[in-house]
């Protein structure tokens, strides 16, 4: 099992992902702590890597305009997700004015 531990970002960029597998890979957990006293706004993608393209489009979200509120956390562990080699994770708070601290639980397969 592997902990991965970032600050999430504004915008969508090529290396702005938070998680990228380096094997095959089971996601067990995300866990998104808001470490502000305003509300947040997150989107979650899953950027496969076909080669396709190299930041994440709208078709690509898990989780759309999700808010979590000030101080509070959000875990994702409802459904596992398995990962090839080199899918990436990127998690985006379009709004600024809350900051994200995205922890993710993985176990290579």
């Amino acid at each position: 099992m592997a902990i991965t531990q970032k600050l999430c970002n504004a915008g969508l960029t090529a290396g702005a992902h938070v998680f990228q597998a380096s094997q095959d890979t089971a996601v067990t957990t995300i866990h998104l702590c808001n470490i502000t006293s305003s509300d947040a706004t997150v989107n979650i993608y899953i950027l496969k890597s076909d080669g396709s393209t190299t930041v994440p489009t709208e078709n690509m979200k898990i989780y759309n305009q999700l808010t979590i509120q000030a101080t509070d956390t959000f875990i994702v562990d409802t459904e596992k997700m398995i990962l090839s080699t080199n899918d990436k994770i990127y998690i985006e708070t379009p709004d600024s004015s809350g900051l994200i601290v995205a922890t993710i639980s993985t176990i290579g397969l």
